[in-house]
Order: structure tokens, then C-alpha cells, then sequence
């Protein structure tokens, strides 16, 4: 796959923390789009959000490193996840932690304007995108997850013992999918973090630049591996951790269930009813997870009250009653039922040519999932 996932640029920011710039959706981000429209008088407009884009996602701010756990503490004390949290608020959520970090660690003071924040940006080629799409694999999900993964590795290598905060968001807004990073330059522990790089190999900068950029040309090696076996890529998604997230099938729209309605024939009612179990189990899942991830928050916060006593007499803190394994169980359920529904799908497409637009060319109906605006007849592909 030409260029796949890269690091594109980098660059430092200093004065005041700016983190609209990650929230694609932004008025600040749609000031900028407009000047750029104005002032090459081409532009490029904002991009519809494809299928497999969730809502959830679109123009939304996260959080990772030991930023994740400052910004979920409510001022009561009590914590929020921040998924839980509107966009708006986690956004001024991680401009307060942030500020409040750097001037407990004394990187605001002083007449010189010092490093706020550096800026990263990861990139998707429109290639490897398209691949992406037509095996059924959900391009933002595989970019957050080697975007996330990346930055642990980058937080082993350079900090041991210590770890970094960053903010980022996602953006569909030019031709490359790609997400932005703002990351802090002070460690949890109030180390500096560098973002060097070099062109001499006598250059004593740690070329933490050099370092991402090997990470990607690694992590593209094994897609291109993996999705070079398309009769075991359904095995080898499944035995992720996140394989109910990282495939997506085609939208079930209000066009096409009325179609679906007034079809009787048996392979129509089964794509209904798969899709109808699809939607009841991610409720499912996300209820499991969160009751899960509730009680071991409590079970944790209750051995550390009893302290060494727990040890002696384990019989007096509770058991979960939502396990582990009950959670990968669902998820994995989930992750085969979206597979299966997938093939059948595609078989209703070719029982149904002139509905879903059979005769397009190949690649109209792949940039159809990318596009929005191409829908076709009511419908989109």
C-alpha cells in the first residue's frame, strides 16, 4: 500500500494552550477553512463524513496519558469517565489540568515564552484508506489504535518510569484521513519532553521524531500483511482486543429498511433481523463494560481502605458480578455477528443490482463510503 500510515509534521507551540484546533468541527476550524477558501480560491470543502465514521467521533476532543486521569475528577471529588463528559467540557477540562500542570512544574514563568505544547500530526493515505474500506475495516479505528499505541512506545522509550499527556482529535476535512495530537511538553513527573530530529548521525538529539516515524513504517508492514491474506482476515481481526470496534458494515438508512419492509423474501428479513441484534448487543456491550469497569473501581478503592487486613481475609471483599470474561465474550459475539451480517449484505446487493447501484464501477462504490454525497437513488453505499 503506497505511503499508508505516516507522521506528517510537527511543530511547538508557545504562549497559551490552543486545543480547538484538534476539534474538526470547531468555529475556529471552520474560520481557517474559510480563509483558506478566500485566499487560494480553491480550497478544499469539508469532506462528508463517511459511513463508517460514528457520530460519537465526529468533531470530538480525547484525552490520553496521565492527562485521561486528571481530567475525569469532578470538583466534588467523585470521577467522570471522559467519554461521559460533553465535548465542550472535557475540552476546558484539559485546558485547566494542562495549565495548572505547567505551572506546578514552572513552564509558564519567566520573561521567555516557554514550550505550551507540541503539535504532531498522523496521517492516512487515501491508498490504504480505500483498502481499508472494501475489506470492511474501519479506517479511523486502525488510525487511533496504531495513533494510541505509538504513543505508549514513544512514552517507554524516552520516559521510563514516567508518562506523557496529549489531547487529539480526528479530522475528514482534506483529502488524507488524519488526527491531530497536542502534547504536553512536561511529563506526569515534570520532565521535559523533547520532539527532536536529525540529519547528522553524530547529532546527540534523541531524534524522537525519527523514532515515530519507524513505529508507523513498522506497524504499516503488518497491515499490508494481514490484508494480503483476505481468506484469513476475518481470523486474524478476531482475535484483537478491539475487533467489534474496527469493523463496520454498510448503514441500514430509513430508505432501506422500507425496503427491507416490503420485501418478503427470506434473505431480506434475516439482513432486518441481523441488524436489529447488531444494535441491541453494542447497548449491551457498553452497559457490560461500564458496570464492569464500576466495580472494579470499587472492589480496587476497597482493598486499598482495608489495606494489609484483605489480604489476611480475601472472603470479605466481594466478587464482581459482571466478569471479565463475560465482556470479551459479548464483544467477540458482536464482532462475528458484524462479519456475518457483512457477507449477507453483500449478497443482497448482488440479488439486488439496481437498488444498491451494481452498475457503478468499482471504484465509485468504494469512494461512495467515502463520500456522503454520493448516494444514489436515496441510497447510501
Amino acid at each position: 500500500m503506497k505511503n499508508g500510515q505516516i507522521f506528517a509534521r510537527k511543530s511547538t507551540n508557545r504562549g497559551v494552550v490552543d486545543i480547538e484546533y484538534l476539534d474538526e468541527t470547531s468555529q475556529k476550524k471552520e474560520y481557517l477553512r474559510r480563509r483558506s477558501i478566500e485566499k487560494t480560491e480553491v480550497g478544499k470543502k469539508l469532506k462528508a463524513f463517511a459511513d463508517y465514521a460514528s457520530k460519537e467521533s465526529i468533531g470530538q476532543v480525547h484525552v490520553g496519558g496521565f492527562f485521561h486521569i486528571m481530567v475525569r475528577i469532578n470538583s466534588d471529588g467523585t470521577s467522570t469517565a471522559p467519554t461521559s463528559l460533553s465535548n465542550e467540557e472535557r475540552k476546558r477540562r484539559i485546558v485547566e489540568n494542562w495549565m495548572e500542570h505547567l505551572r506546578a512544574h514552572n513552564s509558564t514563568d519567566g520573561k521567555k515564552k516557554k514550550v505550551i505544547q507540541h503539535r504532531l500530526v498522523f496521517s492516512m493515505s487515501t491508498e490504504q484508506h480505500d483498502v481499508f474500506v472494501a475489506a470492511g475495516i474501519n479506517p479511523d479505528q486502525v488510525l487511533h489504535t496504531t495513533m494510541k499505541k505509538i504513543m505508549k512506545k514513544f512514552s517507554e522509550r524516552f520516559h521510563t518510569g514516567d508518562s506523557i499527556g496529549y489531547a487529539y482529535g480526528f479530522h475528514h476535512d482534506t483529502d488524507n484521513l488524519h488526527v491531530h495530537v497536542a502534547l504536553c511538553p512536561r511529563t506526569k513527573l515534570g520532565k521535559y519532553v523533547g520532539c527532536s530530529t536529525s540529519r547528522s548521525k553524530q547529532s546527540k538529539h534523541k531524534r524522537q521524531m525519527d523514532y515515530l516515524r519507524e513505529c508507523f513504517a513498522l506497524d504499516n508492514k503488518r497491515w499490508e500483511k494481514d490484508l494480503s491474506q483476505p481468506e484469513k482476515i476475518d481470523e486474524i481481526l478476531s482475535k484483537r482486543f478491539d475487533s467489534h470496534k474496527i469493523v463496520f458494515n454498510p448503514k441500514l438508512t430509513a430508505t432501506r429498511r422500507n425496503q427491507l419492509v416490503t420485501d418478503h423474501n427470506e434473505q431480506a428479513n434475516k439482513l432486518q433481523q441481523m441488524y436489529t441484534r447488531i444494535n441491541a448487543l453494542e447497548l449491551e456491550c457498553q452497559r457490560l463494560r461500564s458496570e464492569w469497569l464500576i466495580q472494579k473501581k470499587s472492589r480496587s478503592d476497597l482493598l486499598n481502605f482495608l489495606g494489609g487486613f484483605s489480604k489476611k481475609s480475601p472472603c470479605l471483599i466481594p466478587r464482581t458480578h459482571v466478569s471479565y470474561q463475560l465482556v470479551r465474550e459479548k464483544q467477540k459475539a458482536l464482532f462475528r455477528l458484524k462479519r456475518e451480517y457483512r457477507k449477507e449484505h453483500n449478497k443482497y446487493q448482488k440479488t439486488y443490482r439496481n437498488d444498491y447501484g451494481a452498475h457503478q464501477t468499482e471504484k465509485n462504490r468504494i469512494h461512495g463510503y467515502r463520500n456522503r454525497n454520493s448516494q444514489r437513488s436515496g441510497i447510501t453505499i
